[in-house]
């Protein structure tokens, strides 16, 4: 129910922040099962939850201090078929990890590759090299060439 009030997004695990937060609720609704917590408790402590995540999620959308606090930027690992070596040493990200991406996303050559991003998530999206790149989509994504 309470999912349903504050939005799925309560959930996903595309932040730090929200991946803390399916950590905290596991572990409130365990202590709750295996230990004697009286229902109201935990009821109270799950809605407490649910309205700091709720209050963080907005903070992080209309405060750009807290959302650069709390998000991590995306970062450009592959820029037209070129393999920026800073990017890589900068986020962990491994050569075998960025060939992995490329063929996942169906393109057989580094030369076919546009622009490959580490996102926010840990996910690799991948752009060919033969569609033209938007500036505002790619505005807030870290180019280490720069």
């Amino acid at each position: 129910m309470l999912s349903r009030i504050f939005g799925q997004r309560q959930f996903s695990a595309s932040s730090s922040y929200d991946l803390a937060f399916n950590f905290a609720m596991g572990s409130l609704i365990g202590r709750t099962v295996l230990v004697r917590v009286s229902l109201l408790n935990a009821v109270i402590a799950l809605c407490t939850m649910f309205l700091l995540h709720a209050g963080v999620t907005w903070l992080h959308h209309n405060v750009r201090v807290v959302h650069d606090a709390v998000q991590n930027r995306p970062v450009l690992l592959v820029a037209d078929g070129l393999v920026l070596d800073d990017a890589l040493r900068r986020t962990g990200t491994s050569r075998t990890e960025v060939f992995q991406a490329v063929r996942l996303h169906g393109m057989a050559a580094l030369d076919d590759v546009g622009a490959l991003v580490l996102e926010r998530s840990g996910a690799f999206s991948v752009v060919g090299r033969s569609k033209q790149r938007a500036p505002e989509v790619f505005r807030e994504v870290v180019d280490t060439r720069r």
